[in-house]
């Protein structure tokens, strides 16, 4: 059986707490021990992703000398998906957040203790909201500062020092030596080339006389055509006495 105490000072509390939360206060079971919800909107003007929670109390027989049993849970929300930027809570933060309510109902034993317990699990919510979103904007901050870095890297370079420098000069030098290598093997091939095709050339354009003859017939022609354009006969009678005077001339000096 209940002691009537207890039943007094639960039935006051319940008074108490619908005028505090007149829509958000949810009666589960009114007789003894009474069992209810309160919900508790979690937000902070704009700096957090709001939530809500619900917080589910029962009273025990010797309520408030002893701990209602509560459980707290995280009504879906109806939100847009969160951006990087807002956080949100889990399992974890809400075992963390019942055992912070569990500490105040231990400060609290011998009085009630449900109002304690619901303003105490929206000021735990906030904080914990806080602090998970101010790492999220830490993160996205150094992710950025990253990305500029990297960017700025690109114009910058990369500092050179003298290994770094050695290493691509004996790079850079045996590229250079297969690419002269390259470019005189293919000169020597085009150089053969052009040597070949220019001899058959000259030994095409060198012709006996045989096939000048047979290519070009007025050669054969050329002696008799002189003489048919009014050439001049030649007297040979006149060499001989011509002969013959140089001849006598050159007796008598002797």
């Amino acid at each position: 059986m209940v002691d009537a105490h207890y039943t007094e000072e639960q039935t006051n509390e319940i008074e108490i707490l619908q005028s505090i939360y007149p829509t958000e206060l949810v009666m589960l079971r009114s007789e003894a021990p009474q069992k209810f919800t309160i919900s508790v909107d979690v937000e902070d003007d704009g700096e957090i992703r709001p939530c809500n929670l619900q917080l589910a109390v029962e009273y025990t027989e010797t309520y408030p000398d002893t701990l209602p049993l509560f459980d707290i849970a995280l009504s879906p929300s109806k939100l847009a998906p969160p951006t990087e930027i807002e956080a949100e809570l889990n399992d974890k933060d809400l075992g963390n957040l019942t055992d912070r309510l569990r500490e105040l109902g231990e400060e609290c034993l011998g009085m009630a203790m449900v109002f304690s317990m619901s303003t105490g699990l929206k000021e735990a919510a906030v904080q914990r909201l806080t602090e998970k979103t101010a790492e999220l904007v830490r993160k996205k901050e150094e992710k950025t500062q990253k990305e500029i870095a990297a960017d700025q890297a690109k114009f910058i370079g990369t500092p050179v020092t003298r290994a770094s420098f050695l290493e691509w000069k004996a790079k850079f030098d045996a590229e250079l030596k297969d690419h002269l290598s390259r470019l005189a093997s293919e000169a020597g091939e085009d150089r053969s080339k052009r040597a070949a095709g220019g001899s058959k050339k000259d030994e095409d354009r060198r012709l006996t006389g045989k096939q000048l003859f047979e290519q070009d017939r007025s050669l054969a022609q050329s002696d008799s055509t002189f003489i048919a354009d009014g050439d001049v006969a030649v007297d040979a009678s006149l060499f001989v006495k011509e002969d013959a005077g140089l001849s006598s001339d050159a007796d008598s000096g002797e």
